[in-house]
């Protein structure tokens, strides 16, 4: 109502995923829109706000200054008559027909898959099998039906619990590959044909490598990439750059050094070449499926490409008010006693044979953690020396982070 009050018209495009959120900015030439979701979060939901440069391909987030703004309209909004009189309009519109036809035919398979899709109960729905029949591939889809009680399993693709159902029925199917979306659609992961979930680091890499075939440029990539991805696309003659782990800091990113593939390890994937600049899930999958079909047995394409070893993810919980402060006197530690490190989104120290992270998370109250070695013995020795050093210096680990890494 607040836009309405205003004489704006507003476009509704009703239950939608970020994806036709994104292609309708873009390709619409809209000049801003709100998105409201929880994505995998039952309890909460937050608001999206994107604002579009009249001709640009991307689209700039809303900072803080501009969100007390917003913030003192909705309130003021939320207090006017209910009877008072709305000068704007409404338009319900769906993008549902342009958007399947636009992204379909920006993709070429090399042979039609059998694929099946996960979208967990979230706003995904039925719109991945959509587009892959036009591409003439043979679907399935697992809870597409709406609720956003998500009575199945939380539509996380990060935590591999949730994928459980997905796997089994690849196997069960005999799919070429399956793909599990979060609840709005910007995140997506992918099972091979043997029933297993591909890491984030192996999609970045393959979708990183399909990009610099392409066309040679740089890659950008948040800072828990694995030491693998860096060297093989290196190898490749493409330069990697780090970047805070958000979505917007590696868009921002990819323009400055004009990049052709951007991404993180939780799934988001970019596509500044081929694509909007923006976080779309299906076009992401359609990528994915792009490598999948040119190869006979896409499990044994995965096992061929370079890894190392990595710890899971340590997820230690500490106060909003301090983990920044903490990370802070690591760093400035790390740097005053000759570590090779990298500082773009907390500490990553580099030694001869790994590294190990320790950044504070963004939007909860936790430091996260993670040990990468060449080999199972480097990696337990990075796990000591860098956990010995990180209590030191006032990260809260408490022994079940040792249990959680075996140590």
């Amino acid at each position: 109502e607040v836009f309405l009050r205003q004489g704006r018209e507003v476009i509704d495009l009703g239950l939608a995923p970020d994806p036709l959120y994104y292609f309708s900015l873009f390709h619409y030439g809209y000049d801003g829109g709100v998105m409201v979701s929880s994505s995998h979060v039952i309890e909460f939901s937050g608001f999206t706000l994107s604002v579009r440069k009249p001709g640009s391909s991307y689209v700039e987030d809303v900072v803080e200054d501009e969100l007390e703004k917003i913030k003192t309209l909705v309130l003021a909004g939320a207090k006017a008559e209910e009877s008072a009189p709305l000068p704007g309009n409404t338009i319900v519109f769906d993008p549902r027909a342009e958007y399947q036809e636009y992204v379909s035919s920006r993709i070429r398979l090399k042979r039609p898959l059998k694929i099946v899709f996960d979208c967990g109960n979230g706003a995904m729905g039925f719109l991945p099998e959509s587009v892959f029949k036009i591409l003439g591939c043979e679907v399935i889809t697992l809870y597409g039906e709406f609720d956003g009680a998500y009575p199945n399993h939380l539509p996380d693709p990060y935590i591999e619990d949730n994928l459980q159902a997905l796997k089994e029925k690849v196997l069960a199917e005999r799919a070429d590959a399956g793909f599990a979306y979060d609840a709005d659609g910007d995140r997506v992961a992918v099972i091979d044909n043997k029933g297993r979930v591909v890491p984030g680091d192996l999609c970045l890499l393959m979708l990183a490598l399909q990009a610099i075939e392409k066309q040679k440029g740089p890659v950008v990539h948040d800072m828990r990439v694995s030491q693998a991805f860096l060297d093989e696309v290196q190898k490749h003659g493409a330069q990697t750059y780090f970047a805070i782990s958000h979505h917007s800091a590696i868009i921002r990113k990819l323009r400055e050094v004009n990049g052709v593939f951007g991404g993180e390890v939780t799934l988001h994937f970019l596509f500044p070449v081929n694509y909007y600049l923006c976080d779309d899930a299906l076009f992401a999958s359609l990528k994915l499926a792009e490598i999948v079909s040119k190869e006979k047995d896409f499990a044994g394409f995965v096992d061929s490409l370079p890894q190392y070893v990595a710890s899971p993810e340590l997820f230690i919980a500490t106060p909003d008010d301090t983990k920044f402060v903490i990370i802070n006197k690591l760093t400035q530690y790390l740097k005053e006693n000759g570590y090779n490190v990298v500082d773009v989104d907390g500490a990553r120290i580099q030694f001869k044979n790994g590294w190990a992270l320790a950044r504070a998370a963004n939007t909860s109250p936790y430091i996260k953690c993670r040990f990468e070695g060449k080999t199972k013995e480097d990696l337990l020795a990075i796990e000591k020396e860098a956990l010995s050093l990180f209590q030191k210096l006032g990260v809260p680990i408490e022994q079940k982070h040792y249990e959680e890494l075996g140590l």
